[in-house]
């Protein structure tokens, strides 16, 4: 009995090593695979403008038919960036959430006081008629908004 005992206690070790340097091995290889260069991760990045204005505020929904999504904050000069899985994205720009106090007043003026207002007809994927194809890699896409129609 003691010999089989001596073989289990040298054997584990030796099998504990080997789960652990497979389940090392995977973990690397599922990092690896979500590197940048992984096809199923876009970077997308670009300019909101409102009659050729950049918008200095909002933020920008991407949406698949998918439920897939990406999303960034603009920044002041009308830019945004963001990371998503390559596909057929609709799109709508928004204005900021405003928190406001208990008196009413935004809580952050700065974020409160943006110089251009979003049309309607842009704030909702349904409405906006804006539609990007994504591709694997480096994306630019600069979305023109126009405050009255035909412009």
């Amino acid at each position: 009995m003691k010999s089989q005992s001596k073989s289990l206690m040298t054997t584990f070790p030796v099998l504990q090593a080997r789960v652990l340097g497979a389940a090392l091995s995977l973990a690397l290889l599922l990092t690896l695979g979500c590197g940048e260069n992984d096809p199923r991760t876009a970077a997308v990045s670009g300019l909101v403008t409102v009659d050729d204005q950049p918008l200095d505020s909002g933020n920008l929904l991407l949406l698949s038919e998918l439920g897939e999504s990406g999303g960034a904050e603009l920044n002041a000069d009308g830019t945004y960036t963001l990371t998503c899985t390559p596909g057929t994205y609709h799109v709508a720009v928004m204005p900021l959430a405003v928190e406001v106090g208990p008196d009413g007043t935004p809580t952050n003026p700065e974020q409160a006081n943006s110089a251009m207002e979003i049309p309607q007809k842009f704030q909702d994927v349904g409405s906006s008629e804006l539609i990007v194809e994504v591709a694997a890699g480096e994306n630019t896409f600069d979305i023109p908004l126009a405050s009255t129609p035909g412009r």
